[in-house]
């Protein structure tokens, strides 16, 4: 089954502290898990990475093996983005 990986991190401008979290759904729109956590200091670009990773790890543990992942940021999305991995 496919589910819905939605994540997002912020960056406090006066600290750096970065925080994710993110949403999963099931094909339907149904909530499946909810994920927050505290990354530390990172820059915008880390804290989307390190979110996503760690939220896909958690998954993979949970059973679930297929996902899509929606998120704000298209340096991420570039950075992930390999032509001919539409299935990776």
């Amino acid at each position: 089954m496919w589910v819905h990986l939605f994540s997002d991190g912020a960056v406090a401008r006066n600290s750096g502290s970065a925080f994710a979290g993110s949403v999963v759904r099931d094909p339907v729109g149904n909530w499946i898990l909810r994920f927050n956590c505290y990354l530390g200091r990172c820059t915008p670009f880390e804290v989307e990475l390190w979110g996503i990773l760690d939220k896909l790890l958690i998954l993979l543990n949970k059973g679930y093996k297929r996902a899509t992942i929606q998120i704000d940021n298209l340096e991420v999305v570039n950075a992930l983005t390999v032509k001919g991995s539409e299935d990776s």
